[in-house]
């Protein structure tokens, strides 16, 4: 059975009936002849209209073939191939042509005519317009995952409202996407993508005899591309008011060339709208390049930061945003037994930075422990069960624990609540402990001693009780016999500190030591919450985005929104059995920036999200990569300086089928009707 590729030129057959007309209404006149004798002219006469009808008629069904066969020509018509194996439905029979156009942010590089994206419409364009009217086309994208079946005038429509996205698409999720959609059926796929070597994942592609794969590969006009890669903050530095931070930032430079584009590179770094450094940096080709930048935190608050490069035609990673916060008020709370230790409230009472409360262990019912940045159990003998629960989601939230032992009641109580806690226990007491040495390295004392001094004066005490360490322990101070006096647990994103002695005057000269202030003034601070200053869009799932629990008040409604921006949303948040805020809908957002949570019209955090850098490698397969992996799949590159070219590449390709065309058959007829009309038309009438 003969089909068409382009049935609406089949009309054309309709022509047909002009010529039949003027046949059939074309009257000729005669001139009259006068003769003597009409006997032997009137049988002449007869004999020569008989054979002027004959070839009259024998004309017109000759020009009529003629008109046909073109016609018919033009309408493309063909053979469905025969079918291989009874299984194996043929070329007719697929249910629709597939088109995957890679929208991801690589294809917003340069290409001759413009973004190699909008490159890629045209292409499809012309697919489209490749295939007969009723053909069935799916249309995959990064950030489409419905396999809906359109005609050629959705499809059209669905083209021209593809965006970039920052969602990128592994080669093996287009070709399970396909199989899925087309559901055991035959199908010709065509893939339009740069072909980044970062998601051909051709290991985890399986063959399916079902797909004919199409690679048309759009190569850009750029092959570099320089971009911030990630910012950092010196893990060991508490963000404090009147201190100098120290920000590292990692500047890549993908390129294929010989890497002079990555010369006087400008950055720039700006903090709540203020321009805090501009400066230039050289990148090596292919290479990575830190630049370190020192600035000083000079007010209370949240701190909203971006770093930006001048890199073109690729943007979407020249910014990187981060963020965190500085509390205009750091809040102590120690809750004690009986005696207070009065040197806590001394050394908090001297800075306007700290806001310091004493509470007896029978009056902590109704406190709020999230409102505190380090609360102190000094000597407590008794500890309810209620309070160990508090205290250990408080720790879990971000918060800070200092546990200080009293008498052996106290100990055993302490150690309780330690191992429910998972952190070093006290052992038996012990008598005249001279500290050794201090763990200068760790957060607490970063940037404590100038220099390390071997015969350095110490604290010591009278009475102590030696602390056990385990896998999460970090030591921080040991005695002379190598005893640990001073550890840190982690717990959550909370830390645990535990002196191994007292404070009091009468047991330890600690509080008289210069070592006393910065110990727990660092205590005071949340060092896990200075580490995370960004997330990355899309990949919430292996990674939560976690929100600051600290100023959040339950039942009380929460919106998001973004700065310098239109975009408003009501989050889904979710307080796990770790005590964590998880913003569970963080997929909603699309767009990288900064972004203020609000309740009660306040700004209770603030969350920077950034593109993912995967696109940013601009590497790619080539067509003799992809011929390897896929032998039996057409491969071309597509040529951006030759947009005509294009257009005759792909009607090559869709009709390079097992498909017997008829459409030169066709043509040949007409020629031949041609000649034989000019025979007929030329012989003589006998």
């Amino acid at each position: 059975m003969i089909h068409f590729l382009h049935p609406e030129f089949l009309v054309g057959l309709s022509v047909l009936v002009i010529p039949l007309i003027i046949h059939l209404f074309s009257f000729k006149r005669y001139k009259r002849v006068y003769f003597s004798n009409f006997n032997f002219l009137q049988s002449l006469q007869q004999e020569r209209k008989n054979s002027s009808q004959i070839k009259k008629w024998l004309l017109l069904l000759i020009r009529l073939l003629v008109l046909s066969a073109i016609v018919v020509a033009f309408a493309r018509p063909f053979i469905p191939a025969t079918r291989n194996h009874p299984d194996t439905p043929t070329p007719s029979e697929k249910s629709a042509v597939v088109i995957y156009i890679d929208n991801s942010f690589s294809m917003t590089n340069a290409g001759a005519h413009g973004s190699l994206l909008e490159e890629a419409k045209k292409v499809m364009f012309d697919i489209l317009n490749s295939y007969p009217t009723g053909t069935g086309f799916v249309l995959l994208t990064n950030d489409n995952n419905r396999a809906t079946v359109l005609s050629k005038e959705e499809a059209s429509i669905s083209i021209a409202e593809i965006k970039p996205t920052a969602q990128p698409k592994k080669l093996s999720q287009v070709f399970k996407q396909t199989q899925d959609c087309m559901k055991e059926q035959a199908s010709t796929l065509f893939l339009l993508s740069d072909f980044q070597k970062n998601n051909c994942d051709f290991q985890s592609i399986g063959h399916d005899d079902l797909i004919s794969p199409v690679f048309l590969l759009l190569k850009a006009e750029n092959a570099s591309n320089i971009y911030v890669k990630d910012v950092s903050f010196d893990q060991t530095m508490l963000h404090k008011k009147n201190q100098a931070d120290n920000i590292s930032i990692r500047i890549a430079n993908s390129s294929g060339k010989d890497g002079k584009d990555g010369n006087n590179i400008p950055i720039s770094l700006t903090i709540n709208n203020k321009k805090k450094s501009v400066s230039k940096v050289n990148i090596p080709e292919n290479g990575e390049e830190v630049v370190h930048i020192n600035y000083l935190n000079t007010e209370n608050g949240y701190y909203k930061g971006m770093v930006e490069v001048t890199d073109f035609p690729v943007l979407f990673d020249n910014t990187f945003y981060f963020s965190y916060a500085i509390d205009d008020k750091v809040n102590i709370l120690c809750i004690d037994q009986e005696t207070r230790n009065p040197f806590f409230g001394k050394l908090f009472a001297d800075t306007a930075d700290f806001r310091f409360k004493y509470v007896p262990i029978g009056q902590t019912a109704g406190i709020n422990f999230s409102n505190y940045h380090l609360v102190i159990l000094d000597r407590t003998v008794s500890l309810s069960s209620g309070i160990e629960s508090e205290l250990e989601n408080y720790l879990i939230a971000g918060g800070n624990l200092f546990i200080v032992p009293g008498n052996a009641m106290s100990v055993n109580v302490l150690n309780q609540t330690l191992r429910k806690l998972h952190a070093s226990t006290f052992g038996a007491a012990d008598t005249n402990m001279n500290i050794a040495t201090v763990e200068s390295q760790s957060p607490l004392f970063k940037d404590v001693f100038e220099k390390e001094e071997k015969n350095a004066v110490l604290p010591s005490a009278k009475l102590f009780y030696p602390l056990a360490s385990g896998g999460n322990t970090e030591v921080l101070m040991k005695d002379k016999k190598g005893n640990n006096v001073f550890t840190s647990n982690t717990l959550g994103q909370g830390k645990i500190y535990i002196s191994a002695f007292n404070l009091e005057a009468q047991n330890s000269d600690m509080v008289y030591h210069p070592l006393f202030v910065p110990t727990m003034i660092n205590m005071s601070y949340n060092v896990q919450s200075s580490l995370h200053t960004s997330w990355f869009l899309g990949t919430s799932s292996k990674q939560p985005v976690h929100i600051s629990g600290k100023k959040i008040k339950d039942n009380v409604p929460i919106h998001i929104r973004k700065i310098d921006g239109d975009f408003e949303f009501i989050p889904e948040i979710r307080k796990d059995f770790n005590g964590f805020y998880t913003l569970m809908n963080a997929h909603v957002i699309e767009d990288a920036g900064l972004y203020e949570v609000i309740q009660n019209e306040g700004v209770v955090d603030v969350l920077a999200f950034n593109y993912d850098r995967a696109e940013s490698d601009l590497t790619v397969c080539d067509e003799k990569e992809l011929q390897t992996q896929f032998p039996n799949a057409k491969v071309e590159p597509i040529k951006t300086t030759q947009i005509s070219h294009n257009n005759e590449l792909v009607k090559e390709i869709v009709y390079q089928d097992k498909n017997r065309y008829l459409a030169w058959w066709f043509i040949l007829v007409a020629v031949i009707a041609l000649l034989l009309e000019q025979l007929v038309w030329r012989s003589k009438l006998k």
